[in-house]
């Protein structure tokens, strides 16, 4: 009779193991699906302060940008944030956005520099 308990207990953990297996990476799309405009807002912004932070940090030691990317990656888990191929994205973009503004800071500056020599 014992050996019928032990039994009905493993198949109902088995049962309650594969259950979770299941369930708890639809919550977790369910929960990324609904997150609100807001929290998205919030992440987007904690995105871009902390890649250009490491722009800041790192710009002259990370010609391959591993580290700025490890870096915000870390700073944004240590925020709470769950960094997923989502925020990652975020992180390419807010890159683009820096590299971007970049290009046309060095481009003023070259035609400063090139007006005031003529």
């Amino acid at each position: 009779m014992e050996n019928l308990y032990e039994i009905i207990g493993n198949l109902l953990a088995a049962f309650a193991v594969g259950l979770l297996a299941y369930l708890v990476p639809k919550a977790r799309a369910w929960i990324q699906a609904n997150t609100d405009a807001a929290t998205q807002e919030n992440i987007r912004r904690l995105v871009q302060s902390f890649a250009r932070a490491a722009e800041q940090l790192y710009h002259d030691q990370d010609p391959s940008g591993e580290k700025r990317q490890q870096f915000v990656q870390e700073q944004l888990r240590a925020m709470g944030v769950v960094v997923t191929e989502a925020v990652i994205n975020m992180i390419e973009g807010a890159v683009w956005e820096i590299n971007t503004e970049n290009r046309k800071a060095l481009v003023k500056t070259r035609e400063i520099v090139s007006g005031g020599a003529e």
